[in-house]
């Protein structure tokens, strides 16, 4: 889940309009839009003042990663490769679909 879903999730929970949650916030609306669209990026402090806001508490779990031998594999190759080769991959990758 991206930091604009949390956003607009616990806004449309809240019941809340963006120009409310901005209030709450002290922010702009136009600011407050441009993270729940995805548009920037807002920091954890943010997000969790967001979520927050609306009377809801972001949880944070460090859970262990499922394996995934083919994405492993691609990691580790890739974590070898100069910036360029992994750009050509990439290209290279979406010429053969």
């Amino acid at each position: 889940m991206t930091s604009a879903q949390i956003i607009r999730e616990a806004r449309l929970k809240a019941e809340l309009t963006q120009t409310e949650l901005a209030a709450r916030l002290g922010r702009d609306r136009a600011q407050l839009a441009r993270w729940e669209t995805g548009g920037q990026e807002p920091s954890f402090e943010h997000l969790r003042a967001v979520v927050e806001a609306c009377g809801f508490v972001l949880k944070l779990e460090i859970a262990e990663r499922e394996e995934e031998p083919q994405l492993d594999t691609e990691i580790n190759t890739s974590l070898v490769q100069a910036p360029q080769q992994r750009v050509q991959a990439l290209l290279k990758g979406l010429d053969d679909e």
